[in-house]
């Protein structure tokens, strides 16, 4: 081979190892470009993400700091409102122990007074012509037989006035078939004043509220089981619809 050929092919030869050094030189270099962009686009990704995930915990701790305040305070109502509860219901509960004391002391002292203020007195001045009798037997000249006598029976004038023996309400005015000529006063704590054998009794009206000492009455002789007998008022009393004896009552 010649020498100026040799020296061309040499020449040809070095520009190819220039040409693939420059190869391998450019491919290395678009290698670590894209590797570092790479490392870049991660690191950026991962510092993204920690962002995010440092935002997502910090919303969490603040939600859960929220929902702790929520329940804490729902429950702090709670038990306020169980307190207040507890107190209204004690203070009900006092109140209606006071009222109930007091409505019994009221009971108690109206009771007492009624007690007190029913102080029955005679409705007519006269002789007792016949007392009471529930046990002893007592003559009877119209019925002609000896008989129990639940009342008592004073003696006066015809048209001498009949009086209240105690404050109360007319309950009736009627003519019974045995004792005449009939008022009915009804008095508080079951008490009732029976007048008969009268022979007026326009003073009052059925329903109307009496006196003590109002004249309700006069005597007369319209009893048909003592139509033998002087004029007189038949008194009777009851205590809760049973007879009593009136002059256990009368005011002394």
């Amino acid at each position: 081979m010649s020498r100026g050929k040799r020296y061309a092919q040499s020449n040809l030869e070095k520009k190819k190892i220039l040409y693939i050094t420059g190869v391998c030189i450019f491919t290395f270099l678009l290698i670590a470009i894209f590797a570092l962009t790479g490392y870049k686009s991660k690191q950026e990704a991962n510092q993204k993400i920690s962002e995010i995930e440092k935002e997502q915990t910090s919303d969490a701790t603040l939600v859960s700091q929220t929902e702790d305040k929520s329940i804490n305070e729902v429950l702090e109502s709670n038990e306020s409102n169980q307190i207040e509860e507890e107190k209204i219901a004690i203070n009900t509960s006092n109140i209606s122990e006071n009222k109930i004391e007091t409505t019994n002391a009221n009971s108690t002292i109206v009771e007492s007074e009624v007690k007190k203020e029913l102080e029955f007195i005679v409705p007519l001045e006269g002789e007792i012509y016949k007392d009471y009798s529930d046990s002893s037997l007592v003559y009877s000249e119209t019925l002609e037989e000896w008989t129990v006598h639940l009342g008592i029976d004073i003696k006066a004038e015809k048209g001498t006035p009949v009086i209240a023996s105690e404050e109360g309400t007319v309950e009736s005015i009627k003519n019974d078939p045995r004792y005449g000529l009939t008022i009915i006063i009804a008095h508080s704590d079951g008490f009732k004043t029976i007048y008969s054998n009268l022979q007026t009794a326009e003073f009052v009206q059925e329903g109307q509220e009496v006196e003590k000492g109002k004249t309700i009455g006069s005597v007369g002789q319209s009893s048909s089981f003592e139509i033998s007998d002087d004029p007189h008022l038949h008194f009777e009393m009851t205590k809760d619809g049973n007879k009593i004896n009136p002059s256990l009552y009368w005011k002394k």
